[in-house]
């Protein structure tokens, strides 16, 4: 029977005429707890699975016949779990219609048709032996070609995964766009004076694309908090598309191409990190630089962003940009140079933050590795 708790892994499971073989999909798996007797098999551990984050994964099978625990074994890797379960009966043909007691259908399970011997397999002599149809009930052949169709849809990458991988490598080329475009300019010229110009509507792309960030965890696309994202996207899209789009002087000021050099240098290793995880693939390097270059990059960038605030209160205080004097229609008053100063004092608060929460996740994240 199913366990009551509602995160199952992804079970593929297959048979010869003496064993019955479990493929548990999970990645990173951590405190482990396998009980397997004469009529069920019990599982618990923290893992990963598809574009999941860690969670806690269980399960519950009372399985079709009795097997011999003691025979029984399990073996963890990086990639998934095997288990290897004997039969207790070793008659002729003793293959099983389905795994489960009860013919009650588990989304969660799976046929493992590499592994299941419903036409020949190996004896323990070697040689090929024939298994008689027969020894495949009705009820299984009819499992099997249910397992069949769902197998060849679910070779298909889900919308939800499907539409992050596109989104996730969409920004890199932009971003990537963006950073050589300003290299390159720097290069031929010997300055980054100007390069707004170069990199302004791809970079505008970016960031306003940058808010399906919150909307993906709000509509359970993605896990982990929207408040982050939140925190990130209205700081950079208040600098860009009101502090330096309205402002003609700020424009030309070199510290615009220092900004989304750094800006686009961070996505180079961020986007590409939640791309292979997506993939449920792993590459260490491309962690560790996404864990670890904000540590640099972060502060120069908030540093950067305050140059530019500073310098533009002057000229937003003098043309009055944003501001709405009294008396009006509607009885309130704001000034945007103030907001600005205001920003300046907050600015720091905010990168604490927002580092604190980065450190978080880098010592989960590079400990798990460790382990």
């Amino acid at each position: 029977m199913a366990s009551s708790i509602d995160l199952h892994p992804p079970i593929h499971w297959g048979q010869t005429q003496d064993s019955v073989s479990l493929r548990i999909g999970l990645t990173d798996v951590k405190y482990p707890k396998i009980d397997i007797n004469e009529s069920s098999v019990r599982f618990q551990a923290t893992g990963c699975s598809g574009s999941r984050g860690e969670q806690l994964y269980s399960f519950e099978i009372e399985l079709f016949d009795n097997i011999d625990s003691q025979a029984c074994n399990y073996k963890i890797n990086d990639r998934e779990i095997n288990v290897s379960l004997k039969k207790k009966k070793t008659v002729e043909n003793n293959v099983w219609p389905r795994l489960t007691k009860t013919s009650a259908k588990l989304p969660w399970l799976k046929a493992d048709f590499d592994k299941m011997a419903y036409s020949e397999d190996e004896s323990d002599d070697g040689k090929k032996t024939s298994m008689p149809k027969k020894g495949l009930t009705d009820e299984l052949c009819k499992s099997l070609r249910q397992n069949s169709r769902r197998n060849k849809s679910k070779n298909f990458i889900d919308i939800r995964t499907n539409w992050l991988l596109f989104y996730n490598l969409f920004q890199f080329m932009a971003y990537l766009w963006v950073f050589t475009r300003l290299i390159m300019h720097f290069i031929s010229n010997g300055h980054l004076s100007n390069g707004y110009k170069l990199v302004e509507n791809p970079i505008k792309l970016c960031q306003s694309l940058s808010v399906l960030e919150i909307v993906h965890p709000l509509i359970g696309f993605t896990k982990g908090d929207w408040f982050s994202p939140l925190m990130q996207c209205f700081g950079r899209n208040l600098i860009l598309f009101i502090v330096i789009n309205f402002n003609q002087q700020i424009k030309l000021s070199p510290f615009i191409s220092y900004l989304f050099l750094v800006w686009s240098f961070v996505e180079l290793y961020r986007y590409p990190y939640y791309g292979i995880r997506l993939l449920n693939k792993d590459n260490r390097i491309i962690t560790w630089l996404r864990y670890t270059i904000w540590i640099i990059l972060y502060p120069l960038g908030a540093f950067i962003e305050g140059v530019i605030v500073y310098k533009s209160i002057d000229y937003y205080h003098s043309n009055g940009y944003f501001s709405l004097a009294l008396p009006n229609k509607i009885n309130f008053s704001f000034n945007f140079a103030l907001f600005l100063r205001i920003y300046l004092v907050l600015l720091p608060i905010g990168l604490l933050q927002m580092m604190k929460h980065m450190w978080n996740q880098r010592k989960k994240t590079l400990r798990k590795k460790k382990q």
